[in-house]
């Protein structure tokens, strides 16, 4: 049985490389080194996906802070404008007031 089993393997052997079909021989040297470079080159990319989104989010907050301390400077600027834009009394006792800045100007132009 076993003597049958083995002739009809090598039939099929003999039937297939008649047809052009032929056994393998893989190298395992190349197959491995051909995954060691694949998965270098997918830990590259992905470090440096990694980093891209680190300096992303960097620039995200740096802008975000920048936006803030021009809102601030902008609000810092308005109220000095109404103050010198602006009458206002200070000290109702001393009879102090505030007046804008160009008439404090016509006033000191018009004295001299």
């Amino acid at each position: 049985m076993i003597k049958e089993q083995k002739s009809n393997i090598q039939d099929k052997l003999k039937s297939s490389i008649s047809l052009g079909v032929t056994h393998d021989y893989v190298n395992l040297r190349t197959v491995a080194f051909w995954m060691i470079l694949g998965i270098v080159m997918v830990t590259i990319i992905l470090i440096g996906l990694y980093n891209l989104y680190n300096y992303n989010q960097f620039l995200s907050t740096q802008q975000a802070a920048i936006n803030a301390e021009y809102h601030e400077l902008e609000q810092l600027r308005e109220r000095d404008r109404q103050k010198l834009t602006s009458f206002e009394m200070i000290d109702e006792e001393n009879r102090r007031f505030r007046i804008p800045i160009d008439s404090a100007m016509t006033l000191i132009a018009s004295d001299r």
